[in-house]
């Protein structure tokens, strides 16, 4: 571990030199359009020294990268710090197969940096919209069993702790720290550079297909260790799923742009959202839309494609979430009874609900942390009914031990998760001894460490 001091530009007044972008009560709201706050100070620092001068001058600071998070993780009245300035590429040693970034690069920039250096992340997850910063802290994570969450891929990063202190920590010399530090939630203090492992960008070949749900029940935990990657979409209250297969391949991409408008486009985006708007007027209407959505599954598709436009779909319509990580040996059971929950329940769904898959790891606050996982999600694009499914779907969740993933909504309690997290104490006392007067805390924190201060 390497610590420095940082010291801030300030001397008495505001800053010495060319001033931090900051906004004074700003309006925030979230993604989704679900959670929103008004901080008096909305920074965006570009370098180091004013991050750390940003910690030195106020008591409740929260960090918010894409605000692609459905719950209140983010919220802050006092100050809240966004990245976008901090983003730059620092190194590229292809030799080693690293580089090196500012916490606040978005997911698609690096993708594309990456793929004009003949490089690319190993795997990704669905959207990439999110600073990798987010994506670390929040647990994001893509599928394939074996790949573990995308903070895997890093092998050093440092944080700038709430008293300015820069920590580094290198995945395998600090092993102890580094693993309770890589899914923070925010709560450590703001993370600055990270090194990520990255591989000479490849190809995937994609086949994409529908089964019958229960089959695909059946059968999934086999299928997954016969793919490099694959996730399943059901839409609700028909009998199919929709497979997706992705396996790595040395052959150049064959999708035609031709395809990528209409379907990816044309179809997966504007007819979708007319057709869940359509199904918003009368929700008993959603039922033969999914239906007719399905029928655009029915022939079997078979491309190849760089990986990241593979990994990563078009941004989906505004929508509410809420995604739980499962041992993986539950997966048979899990799957029929969710689908028996929707079919036999109140509920009239008009969002694409996924399942994917994800290898243990060893991350104290990760939802995978010793486990082989399935990760099962409740989406619907409408507020009515959503307390009633996300209440539903929680108590599936909890009967089969499941793990929330953090950027998401969920209503449990301190006291079950401490008993879900083998490290949970281990992650806790940590947070306080680097951030004793709580700076980096919010109500979300307070709430799930059941922290009174």
């Amino acid at each position: 571990m390497i610590v420095c001091p940082i010291n801030p530009p300030t001397s008495g007044g505001f800053f010495l030199f060319a001033p931090v972008k900051v906004t004074r009560n700003y309006q925030f709201v979230n993604w989704s359009r679900n959670h929103s706050c008004r901080p008096g100070y909305y920074y965006q620092p570009g370098t180091e020294n004013e991050i750390a001068d940003i910690l030195a001058r106020h008591s409740r600071i929260r960090l918010v990268g894409s605000g692609h998070s459905w719950n209140d993780i983010c919220l802050t009245d006092e100050a809240m710090v966004n990245l976008d300035r901090y983003n730059r590429i620092l190194h590229i040693d292809k030799t080693n197969g690293t580089v090196t970034v500012q916490a606040g690069i978005k997911l698609w920039q690096l993708n594309e940096a990456l793929d004009r250096e003949g490089l690319a992340l190993a795997n990704l997850g669905s959207i990439a919209r999110q600073s990798i910063a987010g994506a670390i802290s929040t647990g994001t994570h893509g599928t394939g069993i074996g790949y573990k969450i995308l903070g895997s891929q890093i092998l050093q990063l440092s944080i700038i702790l709430p008293d300015g202190t820069k920590v580094t920590l290198h995945h395998e010399k600090d092993r102890e720290l580094f693993d309770l530090c890589i899914v923070n939630l925010g709560a450590l203090g703001v993370i600055s550079e990270v090194t990520l492992r990255v591989v000479p960008a490849f190809s995937l070949r994609d086949h994409t297909f529908v089964m019958h749900y229960e089959e695909a029940a059946r059968y999934i935990s086999e299928m997954i260790y016969e793919h490099d990657h694959i996730k399943m979409w059901w839409l609700p209250h028909t009998e199919y799923l929709v497979v997706y297969t992705y396996n790595r391949t040395d052959e150049p991409p064959n999708d035609s742009r031709f395809r990528q408008w209409f379907f990816d486009e044309l179809l997966s985006v504007h007819f979708y959202r007319i057709l869940r708007y359509i199904g918003n007027l009368h929700r008993p209407w959603r039922k033969p839309i999914n239906r007719l959505l399905l029928k655009s599954f029915s022939r079997p598709l078979r491309r190849i494609e760089k990986s990241y436009n593979v990994f990563n779909v078009p941004e989906p319509p505004l929508h509410r979430e809420t995604e739980w990580a499962f041992d993986l040996s539950h997966t048979h059971r899990l799957l029929l009874e969710y689908k028996d929950l929707i079919d036999n329940g109140p509920h009239h769904l008009n969002f694409i609900q996924e399942i994917r898959f994800t290898q243990a790891d060893t991350y104290a606050l990760s939802p995978c942390y010793n486990r082989h996982t399935v990760w099962l999600g409740a989406y619907n694009a409408d507020n009515r009914g959503w307390q009633k499914l996300l209440g539903d779907f929680q108590q599936l969740a909890l009967k089969h031990d499941g793990r929330p993933h953090w950027g998401k909504e969920f209503t449990v309690n301190s006291s079950y998760l401490q008993a879900h997290y083998p490290r949970w104490d281990d992650f806790k006392k940590l947070m306080l001894q680097w951030d004793p007067a709580g700076k980096m805390q919010n109500e979300y924190i307070k709430k799930i460490f059941y922290l009174t201060t």
